[in-house]
């Protein structure tokens, strides 16, 4: 079943549970003679239906990045044959993470510190939710040197009204 189909059979799910549970109730309320306190009760389960109905639901988003070189080239490939100018990210859960593979190769005269910042976010909340880190903080990449570089997108469990974005991703070598 995919993932599409299992959100839509836990809503039908819960839709189902919680029409039970009202008709229910709602014999209670004709029955009792304590009606407040019935209506009261159905508020509280309608609410804590619908709390747990919102829970169940994930948040997917795409993204995409641009990647500026200093002193340095970047490619997809471990031959530097295929220079890697944007990475796409794809699809990716609330509270997740993704990687990507690149290999970083030190064009400058000297050996060089590597690292790597992020900017230009769109939308700016993107910031505030997305953390980019990679293995190769602080890497001393001597000249003409290639190493392997892992980034990693991570999303936080508390990422709101961000879908969709994008941010500039620069490595420079500092030497």
């Amino acid at each position: 079943m995919t993932q599409e189909a299992n959100k839509q059979h836990g809503k039908l799910d819960i839709k189902s549970v919680l029409i039970e549970r009202m008709q229910a109730l709602w014999k209670i309320v004709v029955d009792s003679r304590h009606a407040c306190f019935s209506i009261a009760l159905i508020v509280v389960c309608f609410l804590a239906a619908a709390t747990i109905a919102a829970q169940t639901f994930q948040h997917e988003m795409t993204s995409s990045g641009t990647i500026k070189m200093i002193g340095v080239s970047v490619f997809s490939d471990k031959a530097c044959t295929e220079k890697a100018t944007a990475l796409t990210w794809g699809t990716i859960d609330i509270g997740a993470s993704t990687s990507s593979i690149v290999y970083v190769r030190n064009d400058g005269t000297a050996s060089g510190t590597l690292s790597m910042i992020c900017g230009n976010w769109t939308p700016a909340a993107a910031a505030s939710y997305l953390t980019l880190t990679w293995n190769c903080s602080s890497y001393v990449l001597p000249r003409d040197a290639v190493v392997c570089a892992n980034l990693t997108l991570t999303v936080k469990p508390t990422i709101t009204d961000v879908r969709d974005f994008s941010f500039t991703i620069t490595v420079k070598s500092i030497g």
